[in-house]
C-alpha cells in the first residue's frame, strides 16, 4: 500500500462499525457466553474519495443482487460471502488503509482481571518495560485455564463495589493460582498475594474505604442512561485504533475525519475514549504500530448507517472478521471458501511497518502452551 494513503495533506474519512457489541461484559453471565457472541470488532476503512467509493459500493450492490438500503454483516456473512470477497478487493486494489481491532472477551476481561487484582497500576513500577508484557501473559494464562469464576466473582465486586465481595475476587483468582505449580502458576500466586497485602495496607491507612476499593477496581463509564458501564471493550478498542491511524499518518493528522456509527447508548462514551487516547502521553511506546502522542487531533462525527455506505463498509468488514474468527475458533466450522480467500487477502494486505490492517487481542497466541 503507498504511503500516499496517509500523506498530511489531503483530507481522508476513516468510516468506523462495530461488530459483535453485547455492552457491558460484566453482564456475561455465569457461563461467559456474552450472548453468544464471544468476540467483539472495531474496524474502520480510510476513503479520500467518497463519492467514488460509494458509486463502487453501489455497483457491488447491483451486481450481488443486493436490495437493502442498509448493508448488514449478519445477512451479508451467511448470505453474499462473494460479496465480502469484492469488497475486501476493492479496498486492496484501491489501497485504502484499513484498520481493525478484533477482542476475544473473556480475554479483554482476564486483563481486567491482571491489572487489577494482581499487577495495580497504582502499586507496581510501571516504567518496567516488560510490565505490559508479564500482564499480557498472565491475561493469556487465566483466559486459557481459571474457571469461571474467576470472572464472575470480579463481575461482582465492580458491581457492588463491596470490600467483602473484593476480598472474594482476589480469594478465588489466588485459589487457581495455587492449583498448579507451573511458573507462570506461581507468579500470579506471589503477585496477588502482594496486591492483596497491599490493598489490606492501603484500607488501614486510608479514612475512606470506598477510595481504597475503587483503587482496586476498574472506573465505570456513565451510558446516556446513567447507567454504569464496567467492562466496555469499545473504548480502549477506539483508543487503539485511534493511536494506530496517528502512527500510520506520522502524526499528521489535523485533515482526517473519523465517521462512527451511532451507538444508542454509548456515544458519549466513545467520545471520552478519544479525548482519553489524546490525554494519555504514556511515556512509552505502547506497541511498534500505535502512537498517544498526538500533536494534532482529529475530528469525530457519529452518523447512522442507513445514510453512509463508508459505514456500512466497515460493518461488513468488521462483522467479516468477527464471525470468522468465531467460525474458526469457537465453533469449528469452515467458513465458505469466498471468505477464506477474503481473509487471505487481509492477511497479505497488512502493513508492519504502517500498522494497517488486523490487531488480535486474544489469547490465542498460545504463548502459555504448555504451562
Amino acid at each position: 500500500m503507498k504511503d500516499s494513503a496517509t500523506d498530511g495533506t489531503t483530507q481522508i474519512t476513516y468510516f468506523i462499525d462495530e461488530s459483535g457489541n453485547t455492552g457491558d461484559l460484566t453482564l456475561g453471565g455465569d457461563t461467559l457466553s456474552f450472548g453468544e457472541q464471544p468476540y467483539f470488532g472495531l474496524g474502520c476503512i480510510g476513503v479520500k474519495n467518497i463519492e467514488e467509493f460509494e458509486n463502487k459500493i453501489s455497483m457491488l450492490k447491483d451486481k450481488h443482487r443486493i436490495r437493502s438500503s442498509d448493508l448488514k454483516s449478519v445477512k451479508i456473512y451467511k448470505g453474499k460471502p462473494k460479496f465480502v470477497l469484492d469488497l475486501i478487493k476493492l479496498i486492496v486494489d484501491q489501497e485504502l488503509p484499513f484498520f481493525v481491532e478484533l477482542t476475544e472477551k473473556k480475554y479483554f476481561v482476564a486483563t481486567n482481571v491482571i491489572f487489577y487484582l494482581a499487577l495495580p497500576p497504582y502499586f507496581v513500577d510501571n516504567s518496567d518495560p516488560d510490565l505490559q508484557y508479564t500482564r499480557n501473559l498472565l491475561s493469556e494464562f487465566i483466559a486459557l485455564h481459571a474457571p469461571n469464576e474467576v470472572f464472575t466473582n470480579y463481575f461482582k465486586a465492580c458491581h457492588t463495589q463491596d470490600k467483602e465481595k473484593l476480598f472474594v475476587a482476589f480469594e478465588t483468582l489466588l485459589e487457581f493460582a495455587r492449583s498448579g505449580s507451573s511458573m507462570l502458576h506461581t507468579y500470579l500466586a506471589d503477585a496477588v498475594v502482594s496486591a492483596m497485602g497491599t490493598f489490606q495496607k492501603v484500607l488501614k491507612q486510608e479514612v475512606s474505604q470506598e477510595e481504597t476499593i475503587k483503587r482496586f477496581l476498574p472506573s465505570p463509564d456513565t451510558g446516556k442512561k446513567g447507567k454504569d458501564v464496567w467492562i466496555l471493550p469499545n473504548y480502549s478498542s477506539l483508543t487503539s485504533l485511534y493511536a494506530r491511524i496517528n502512527h500510520a499518518h506520522d502524526g499528521n493528522i489535523e485533515h482526517v475525519k473519523l465517521v462512527h456509527d451511532v451507538q444508542t447508548q454509548f456515544d458519549d462514551i466513545l467520545f471520552g475514549a478519544k479525548k482519553a487516547a489524546e490525554d494519555s502521553k504514556p511515556g512509552h511506546k505502547v506497541s511498534p504500530t500505535s502512537n498517544y502522542d498526538f500533536l494534532q487531533t482529529a475530528e469525530m462525527s457519529i452518523k447512522r448507517s442507513e445514510d453512509s455506505l463508508g459505514i456500512q463498509a466497515a460493518d461488513v468488514l468488521t462483522g467479516f472478521l468477527v464471525r470468522y474468527a468465531q467460525d474458526k475458533l469457537v465453533y469449528k466450522v469452515e467458513p465458505a471458501s469466498e471468505l477464506v480467500k477474503a481473509f487471505q487477502l487481509i492477511a497479505e494486505t497488512e502493513d508492519l511497518v504502517k500498522g494497517y490492517g488486523v490487531n488480535y487481542v486474544w489469547s490465542h497466541h498460545q504463548r502459555t502452551a504448555g504451562y
